[in-house]
């Protein structure tokens, strides 16, 4: 009995590092795409205005891409939920 438990230990000690690294990494890429989603934003919004839509316009469609970006998100958190 002693055995299984120590094994079992053994096994959950062997994982936790992964599961660590994976959540650092997880992190990165949330810190990094929400940085990464700003510029191109503000980028996307000079390009529209640039071509004659007006500035409230260009907001409105360069949302979709933090919309988007939060739906991504969000789908990674609940997979590293349920992994």
């Amino acid at each position: 009995m002693v055995r299984g438990w120590g094994l079992r230990l053994l096994t959950i000690l062997g994982i936790l590092p992964r599961i660590t690294y994976l959540g650092i990494q997880l992190l990165w890429v949330w810190m990094t795409l929400d940085w990464k989603v700003r510029k191109a934003r503000r980028a996307f919004e000079r390009e529209l205005v640039k071509h004659g839509i007006s500035k409230e316009d260009a907001r409105q469609l360069s949302k979709q891409i933090k919309t988007a970006k939060d739906d991504i998100m969000s789908s990674l958190w609940k997979m590293a939920v349920h992994s």
